[in-house]
């Protein structure tokens, strides 16, 4: 993701003096640009994310678990949507110099706090919030109960796993393999193109946000 506020950023910390005691806008500089360079790379890893549910059934170090290594990325997916507003809230703190703690940093604390209000970045952030919660039940699934559930995803794991304890019994199973690879390619194909068009709605929310971010810090960033 390339954005203009990442030019601000430069400008500034190119005006820092290597090894000297920060100043307290300095230390904002710094802030707000490691902030919002983890926005970015939270985004980054998302399409990473994908790549690697595009490409998940060749890590599977044989047919009968390639279902388990699907389901992982795409679960590695779910997990990384959310952490995108994650980023984003943390980023806000620093950009409003609210100088909350990092732990207290939550989506209640930011979008109650009367300096987001004023920089009139609550409605921002809720769109950003909204574009990363899509996929909130099937998270809270795989982060409480350590399963993922995909109806599609669990055939092609039983049709998998049966194939192999038949065809070690001297068995054949009834469907082919054709029509069991043809849905594996279909899972992963269904995957990759709700989540590109997920990764995409939140990435233009962010873009949006960080449009008026560069206004809020290009002010901040001017004091002395």
């Amino acid at each position: 993701m390339k954005h203009p506020i990442f030019e601000l950023f430069l400008r500034d910390l190119e005006t820092h003096t290597r090894d000297s005691v920060k100043t307290d806008i300095e230390q904002y500089h710094i802030d707000c640009w490691s902030s919002c360079k983890a926005i970015k790379t939270s985004l980054k890893k998302l399409k990473i994310a994908e790549e690697c549910i595009k490409n998940s059934y060749r890590f599977s170090p044989n047919d009968h678990e390639m279902a388990e290594y699907i389901e992982f990325h795409i679960e590695n997916y779910l997990i990384r949507s959310r952490a995108v507003y994650d980023r984003t809230l943390i980023f806000t703190n620093y950009l409003c110099d609210i100088q909350m703690a990092k732990e207290s940093v939550s989506h209640l604390s930011i979008t109650t706090n009367r300096k987001v209000d004023k920089a009139n970045l609550k409605p921002k952030l809720k769109k950003i919030n909204k574009a990363c919660e899509v996929y909130r039940v099937e998270r809270n699934g795989v982060v409480h109960h350590d399963k993922y559930l995909n109806e599609e995803l669990q055939w092609v794991d039983t049709a998998r796993k049966a194939r192999y304890i038949l065809n070690n019994n001297g068995d054949k199973l009834s469907v082919s393999d054709e029509v069991i690879n043809q849905n594996t390619a279909l899972v992963i194909a269904n995957h990759l193109e709700q989540f590109r068009a997920s990764t995409l709605r939140i990435n233009e929310s962010v873009y949006v946000f960080l449009d008026m971010a560069v206004l809020i810090y290009d002010s901040h960033a001017r004091k002395t």
